[in-house]
């Protein structure tokens, strides 16, 4: 039985959870259920009752009965998010309403002169005639890691909180708290509840979102929507302005406990989406939604579960969601390349280290104490098959389409039609081997072999990893020498086709990041829509005023750099673009954007590291007010 409804990273839990049921030596052969073109010599394996919260489309309008004790939380659609014992996959699989089961993917994280290089400053204004605008009445969702709410900046001018709601996903509920209605695990807090802890002594003893100091999510919150009231001596009041300092905040911290204990993964990423825009709904307002997080698996066309949940979500007026594109371009995890029948390309995959960075030296060598996943897709018109050769020389495969493999700690899944997008997709994962702890370091050769290449293009991307600078980056696999193709390194949910992807640039040398993810999409959408300041960014600081430990306190304001902070620009700037208009549509609002941006001098049209070029919030809102205005033609989607 092929398990061809479950993406591949469910098919290897499937696969060893059977296999750990029985006996080694006569499993493939007694159980009818596991996949018939499996080998397997077994490397570790999860828990068998291990629960993890699963992706699941269905061709009916309610989850089976038979799993109707699991908790299922409809996000749009016949699309859920629901959490699953592993060893229930094959049983899941089965029914006949599941069309598609897909894992939860790790997701990382990825002003005063920098708002200004927006224009939001100008839009904050007005001028004669022309009122104001500062994202009063517009709902500003930030999911993301670590709010520090008791800061000024997210503050009214009465002292009271800015937060309509905050939910901790991480959290178990205690006594007089509880979790969202719909959802069953973590614990909101409402403004009141908010309100109440800032006039406690321990704010994070009453609402227990206690975040580290200087946290991505805050940084993000204040670029998005600080209003600038958070000073000390080295930071002035109102010097430090978000892009819409009125707007109405929603923070949704995800969950980590699935993934390694620092990141989260897309299932409750997309619970996250689904909370924020059915509070937008409640609450009678427009909504704009940050992410700053990301992960390269997947297709990189917008069909993944994920961005087609969120496509949906955005279907309504007066919602957008703003991703970050990415920091991949440096990191190596992108290869291409055109194979025709009887052709065959290798790619030089390496663990372990060994990596060179941008400053140009090069990471020393190390232990790779994570599992690496790496995707490979091409058109299903063709047939290709694959080898992947060992550091040592042990060689795994051919692999050839419709065919598995799990042996030592490789396993190699190879399918001709996706159940998401009709494509063709090798998946390979290396796991460390049970009680070792590490992967085998140095070079894995991966061989493809064109039986049939009529299209012959292939597109291959190696999954995020931990970047610890203690352990010389060596958890992150890359492609080695020119196997490493620099365009196409956008992230997921960044080439969602509703989504605006924002690149990073440095407003003071008005280059584009070296780091920022390059476009297009896979399927060629012009994509990043924007840029927006996201190098040396001065912001929010969490704990910002608190003892530090070492006699001092931390500042109000962190300097940080990436695509998380260029994208909350942008997030901000919707939010002043709702306000004036609150029935915009999410592609009306990217092409406003895209039409008012300002062209790098000497790039005409779109360029893959500026999409369309540099946003611009008070062209973005004259061309609003006044579509005779003149515009880029050529920024389209």
């Amino acid at each position: 039985m092929q398990l061809k409804k479950l993406d591949p990273r469910l098919r290897r839990y499937a696969a060893e959870a059977e296999l750990k049921s029985f006996d080694d030596e006569t499993a493939l052969d007694t159980f009818p259920s596991a996949p018939a073109s499996l080998e397997s010599t077994s490397a570790g394996s999860p828990p068998l009752g291990e629960v993890r919260r699963v992706l699941v489309e269905l061709q009916a309008d309610q989850p089976p009965a038979a799993f109707a004790d699991f908790h299922w939380v409809h996000v749009a659609g016949k699309i859920y998010s629901v959490s699953l014992p592993m060893n229930r996959l094959v049983e899941l699989h089965a029914h006949p309403s599941v069309e598609t089961v897909e894992a939860g993917r790790r997701w990382f994280p990825m002003l005063e002169t920098s708002l200004a290089e927006t224009r939001a400053n100008t839009v904050h204004q007005g001028s004669t005639g022309v009122p104001g605008r500062t994202g009063a009445g517009v709902l500003v969702g930030i999911i993301d890691y670590g709010m520090d709410f008791t800061l000024d900046d997210f503050r009214k001018a009465d002292g009271t909180t800015r937060l309509a709601f905050l939910w901790d996903q991480r959290l178990d509920a205690r006594p007089g708290e509880s979790a969202p209605d719909d959802f069953a695990y973590g614990v909101e807090y409402g403004a009141d509840q908010i309100d109440q802890a800032l006039n406690a002594s321990d704010p994070f003893s009453v609402v227990r979102h206690r975040p580290d100091a200087a946290s991505h999510g805050t940084h993000v919150a204040g670029i998005a929507a600080g209003n600038g009231r958070s000073h000390d001596s080295d930071f002035a009041e109102g010097a430090h302005l978000g892009a819409a300092p009125d707007a109405t905040l929603i923070f949704v911290q995800p969950d980590t406990r699935d993934g390694s204990g620092t990141f989260t993964d897309s299932s409750h990423v997309v619970d996250a989406v689904a909370y924020i825009m059915n509070k937008a709904d409640a609450l009678d307002m427009p909504c704009v939604i940050n992410m700053s997080l990301g992960q390269n698996g997947g297709s990189h066309d917008g069909e993944s579960l994920v961005e087609r949940a969120i496509d949906r979500l955005l279907e309504p007026l007066g919602r957008a969601f703003v991703s970050a594109a990415g920091n991949e371009h440096v990191w190596h995890g992108h290869a291409a390349g055109n194979i025709t029948t009887g052709e065959s390309r290798e790619l030089r995959w390496k663990t372990g280290g060994g990596m060179p960075l941008p400053d140009g030296t090069i990471t020393q060598t190390g232990t790779d104490r994570t599992s690496s996943e790496l995707e490979i897709w091409y058109s299903s018109v063709d047939r290709f098959a694959v080898t992947l050769t060992a550091p040592d020389g042990t060689q795994y495969g051919p692999v050839t389409p419709g065919k598995s493999l799990l042996q030592d700690e490789v396993f190699i899944d190879s399918e001709r039609f996706s159940s998401l997008n009709g494509q063709a997709r090798i998946y390979m994962q290396l796991e460390a081997p049970f009680g070792l702890g590490m992967l085998r370091s140095g070079v894995w050769t991966l061989k493809l072999e064109a039986l049939e290449g009529e299209n012959g293009r292939f597109d291959a991307w190696i999954e995020r990893d931990l970047r610890d600078r203690d352990n010389n980056y060596a958890d992150q696999s890359f492609f080695q020498g020119g196997d490493f193709d620099p365009v196409r390194t956008l992230g997921t949910p960044a080439t969602t086709r509703r989504a605006i992807a924002v690149a990073n640039y440095s407003h003071y040398s008005l280059s584009p990041a070296a780091s920022s993810s390059r476009g297009p999409t896979r399927d060629n959408r012009n994509k990043p829509e924007v840029a927006a300041p996201g190098t040396n960014i001065v912001a929010s600081c969490a704990q910002g005023g608190r003892n530090n430990g070492n006699g001092g306190v931390h500042p109000m304001r962190v300097l940080k750099s990436g695509t998380s902070m260029a994208a909350p620009h942008v997030a901000g700037i919707v939010a002043l673009l709702f306000q004036e208009a609150r029935s915009l549509s999410a592609p009306q609002i990217a092409n406003i954007l895209m039409a008012t941006s300002d062209n790098p001098d000497g790039i005409p049209g779109f360029d893959v590291a500026w999409g369309f070029g540099r946003v611009n919030a008070a062209r973005a809102l004259r061309l609003l007010r006044d579509p005779d205005q003149p515009g880029r033609t050529d920024a389209v989607i």
